[in-house]
């Protein structure tokens, strides 16, 4: 086995793929705050197992002719990193059907997040190593070991996929798969969900100048598109910038959670409009904020009612608690219970897609039997 580095190598591979239409795909790469780099690309159709130099060869937009095809399906395994990476190095607008395995089988069990090793071995009997799974994927060449283990990460996925296939198609959740594992592994083109002064627990504690600092950056990140969001500060980092008040792009990169590259890229004007938004600060008009209660028993009570909820619902339908109803959804859910919204108008402005059409009706015959609290 060895790293396909040509482009006639992989004008080859291509028009062997071309005859498919589902592809098992992983990826190695490397990350840093400086951004990632993808390494070596696993690819197949089921047959033959392609190892792919992402390093030598720079343009892979030919196996978009097989890989981008409107009937393609890409399988992979937790594919949050790698479908970006290959969306992105692929020059595609948004990546084809996608089968993620580790979804799949949270749909069809309470495991939630689940290795591929440990999959493997539930699935098939398998027990795979660990001996190269924090190597150098820059180095080349590549041993023979490091590539037979990046072959072994797609090697059994043909016989896993078609055996959840046949297991969610008898649940008939097939589409249900498909389109979480999209919604878990790509960026939703819908717009996000914006942020406001209340979702920063530690506001209170910021001065009349941080406090402009963050009100602005909350609305800057609010207009930002998804992709955007992809590459800048998360939420949680705001409320650090804020109270560090960056003078210049390098200070602004030393704060823990600031992409490095997209601080070189941006920095200097995202600290340029922060520095007037609090020079613009009008202290007589500053407004402390108060520190919001740490609990309070009527969200205590909401929120054991919500943990007997889902481990029910998912019970019932033997799907993973995590996965059908994180932390993020029960967090919408509970503030819409708490705004004292009925029962079903907040779960139909919580669950959208896939999650509504899962758990809805199973939310409902719960609900019915033990009501939430008043």
């Amino acid at each position: 086995m060895h790293l396909i580095d040509s482009r006639a190598e992989l004008d080859r591979v291509v028009r062997e793929l071309e005859e498919g239409s589902t592809f098992y795909l992983d990826t190695e790469f490397e990350a840093t705050r400086e951004g990632t780099t993808l390494c070596v690309m696993q690819l197949s159709s089921g047959g033959s197992i392609h190892l792919i130099d992402a390093l030598r060869l720079s343009d892979l937009a030919p196996l978009t002719r097989a890989l981008g095809k409107a009937d393609a399906e890409w399988v992979l395994h937790a594919g949050q990193q790698d479908v970006p990476l290959l969306v992105d190095r692929l020059k595609l607008e948004t990546p084809p059907r996608l089968f993620d395995t580790q979804v799949a089988w949270g749909l069809t069990s309470a495991e939630p997040s689940v290795s591929l090793a440990y999959l493997q071995f539930r699935m098939l009997g398998l027990r795979s190593g660990k001996a190269h799974q924090a190597d150098d994927w820059k180095r080349r060449p590549l041993p023979d070991s490091q590539l037979a283990y990046a072959a072994s990460d797609i090697e059994h996925l043909p016989e896993m996929h078609a055996e959840l296939r046949k297991k969610l198609e008898s649940l008939g959740r097939l589409d249900i798969v498909r389109e979480a594992s999209a919604d878990l592994t790509w960026p939703s083109s819908d717009p996000p969900e914006p942020i406001a002064l209340e979702d920063f627990r530690n506001a209170w504690q910021l001065d009349v100048h941080s406090q402009a600092a963050l009100r602005f950056l909350i609305t800057w990140h609010n207009e930002l598109s998804p992709r955007e969001r992809r590459f800048a500060p998360e939420q949680k980092t705001l409320l650090s910038i804020a109270a560090r008040l960056p003078e210049s792009g390098a200070d602004l990169a030393r704060i823990k959670g600031v992409p490095r590259r997209w601080a070189q890229e941006q920095g200097e004007r995202l600290v340029g409009r922060l520095m007037r938004a609090t020079a613009e600060a009008d202290g007589s008009r500053f407004v402390p904020i108060d520190p919001p209660p740490y609990a309070t028993f009527e969200e205590i009570r909401i929120d054991a009612w919500l943990a007997f909820l889902r481990a029910e619902v998912c019970t019932a339908l033997t799907v993973a608690p995590e996965l059908a109803l994180p932390g993020r959804v029960l967090k919408k859910l509970r503030r819409a219970l708490l705004e004292h919204e009925s029962f079903d108008a907040a779960v139909n402005a919580t669950l959208g897609g896939w999650r509504h059409r899962l758990l809805a009706e199973a939310m409902a015959k719960v609900a019915a039997r033990e009501p939430p609290p008043a």
